[in-house]
């Protein structure tokens, strides 16, 4: 809750210093500053609606630790969760505060997480059988359309993937790996700079595309680690938790 509270604040603030390089204009009103916390379509908050599902999802942990005390409810849940997966949603309406109108779209994939670690399956991905298995099962997905299937069956390959390359290079990532949420938390704020400021207002040369695209993808994992390193120094947890610090 933190980490969101602080950063709908942050982007609304950095979205009016550059409203005029913006890609969608922010209005300078004490109602529009208001609504940016509870509606994100539109708002400076959009890339932020993932804080606020997750939010959603975790006020459902006493019903998660029901549900884990039996398998048959666990995979019934599951299954449940797969069926409402394709109920359509007005975005758009004013009931979908907090991204409520999304959350089953969300659920699927956060209580797979929870069925994934319960019954660890990760022991099964680290077998060199498992990445060919779920290669050939994302391949199928894709190509009979079947986006649901195709996402599980990615998530899965991707963790398999990940856990051959720990077995050989484990410190591939070991410059991030441990930032991953604050990195989602800034990176858009440095990203959208050099692609707004940097790319399109001082240079806006296709020849240095590639250049750009680089600078694009390094400053947004980098520059927020280097602002972890610093945050992780202060003494006031409270500041690290807006940081989505411990």
């Amino acid at each position: 809750m933190l980490p969101f509270l602080f950063f709908v604040i942050v982007y609304y603030f950095v979205k009016v210093i550059f409203n005029q390089f913006t890609k969608t204009s922010v209005d300078l009103s004490f109602n529009y500053f208001l609504a940016s916390f509870v509606y994100y379509r539109g708002y400076s908050s959009q890339p932020l609606w993932f804080l606020a599902v997750l939010m959603l999802l975790m006020l459902m942990y006493p019903l998660f630790r029901y549900l884990c005390g039996s398998k048959f409810r666990m995979a019934a849940f599951l299954l449940f969760c797969c069926v409402i997966y394709f109920i359509d949603t007005d975005l758009e309406s004013p009931w979908n505060v907090f991204y409520i109108l999304e959350l089953h779209h969300y659920l699927v994939y956060f209580f797979f997480g929870i069925f994934f670690f319960r019954f660890k399956w990760y022991n099964y991905l680290s077998n060199k059988i498992a990445l060919p298995i779920l290669l050939l099962l994302y391949i199928t997905g894709y190509a009979c359309s079947v986006p649901l299937f195709t996402s599980l069956t990615g998530i899965l390959l991707m963790c398999s993937i990940c856990l051959h390359i720990d077995r050989y290079v484990p410190t591939l990532f070991s410059s991030f790996r441990d930032y991953i949420f604050p990195i989602y938390l800034m990176s858009w704020l440095f990203q959208t700079f050099v692609e707004l400021i940097l790319w399109k207002q001082l240079c806006n040369s296709e020849s240095l595309f590639l250049v750009f695209y680089a600078v694009n993808l390094l400053s947004g994992l980098f520059i927020p680690v280097l602002i972890c390193k610093v945050i992780e120094r202060c003494p006031i947890r409270l500041v690290r938790l807006f940081f989505g610090l411990q």
